[in-house]
């Protein structure tokens, strides 16, 4: 298929189908920054707030309640988040919490000035298609397992999977993976609905250039995570590229989801752990060009499969080329 008629298939995206001039009015997307981030940022400390809450009732009851308040003490010592399975889950438990709140809030708030369902900020379909949630996850954290063992063969020196340190035994690590698993797909589903869902539609409602609309998600996308590095702002900004690429394919942000979850996944559980530490800049390197182009390429790759292929389709429940 040519990409001239993918690029027309994009501007067609069932996504776009239940925008209306009041997408367009200046005066209500002035309006929806300002309200909806003050809305976004109670939520959060609401969210912040019950999560912890319903973390400290869990471990007051399992442990004891000097355990539930030990857990606040890797705000103070944020290594403890590296080294310890309860802290990174803590802190997860918390993120989560917090991201989920706001993203809610703000689509919300949006929705109610835009007289939109706040389900449409999520998929064009009427229904959440959580088979294209699992594809994301299944392929991207595949493709990403593969890598991380191809460069351990290649003779890198592959870091010491983070999991293996945040608990002692089996279960342990069976455990922290699968809340971590959860949480994160959380949080993913949260910053998806804001930038894919939210801020892609209010941008188609101006322009259905897909090469516009990649690049505006994927720098704004890139530049909320304040990373001094250019290289790793380059990764997030083919990432946000790539995941609206899928938005716009299938149709939702189901499948971003996914991928957007199995992407940090991967990384907290084998590459590298969470941490409170601030990043430090670090110069543009190669591997980072690289690195970006094939985030970008391959997740675009991977939207293709799933709405070309039938086999992905009938295994994961995707459909055909998401027109209106």
């Amino acid at each position: 298929m040519a990409m001239g008629v993918i690029f027309e298939a994009m501007r067609e995206s069932r996504f776009f189908a239940d925008l209306t001039p009041r997408d367009r009015d200046g005066r209500l997307v002035a309006l929806t920054l300002p309200v909806g981030l003050l809305a976004g940022f109670v939520a959060a400390l609401l969210g912040a707030a019950l999560a912890c809450l319903i973390v400290m009732v869990v471990v007051s009851g399992l442990d004891g309640a000097p355990t539930a308040a030990a857990l606040f003490a890797v705000f103070d010592d944020p290594e403890r988040a590296t080294t310890e399975g309860m802290s990174s889950l803590f802190l997860l438990s918390v993120l989560a919490g917090a991201n989920g709140a706001a993203a809610l809030a703000f689509i919300g708030v949006a929705g109610g000035l835009m007289h939109r369902p706040i389900r449409l900020y999520a998929a064009g379909a009427p229904l959440l298609r959580t088979r294209l949630i699992l594809a994301g996850l299944v392929m991207v954290g595949t493709v990403m397992i593969v890598l991380v063992l191809a460069a351990g063969l290649l003779g890198a020196e592959p870091p010491r999977p983070p999991v293996l340190d945040l608990a002692s035994t089996s279960l342990g690590r069976a455990t922290y993976v699968a809340f971590a698993i959860a949480l994160l797909v959380i949080a993913a589903a949260a910053e998806e609905v804001v930038f894919r869902g939210w801020l892609l539609k209010q941008c188609g409602a101006f322009t259905r250039n897909p090469l516009i609309l990649m690049t505006v998600n994927g720098l704004v996308f890139a530049a909320i995570h304040f990373d001094p590095s250019p290289g790793a702002f380059l990764i997030r900004a083919a990432m946000g590229a790539g995941l609206t690429w899928m938005t716009l394919r299938t149709g939702g942000i189901e499948l971003a989801i996914g991928a957007h979850a199995a992407n940090n996944i991967i990384i907290l559980l084998l590459i590298r752990p969470l941490s409170l530490t601030p990043e430090t800049a670090q110069p543009l390197q190669a591997a980072a060009l690289i690195g970006a182009l094939g985030l970008g390429v391959g997740y675009a790759l991977l939207a293709e499969a799933v709405v070309r292929w039938p086999a992905i389709t009938r295994a994961f429940g995707g459909s055909s080329p998401a027109t209106s």
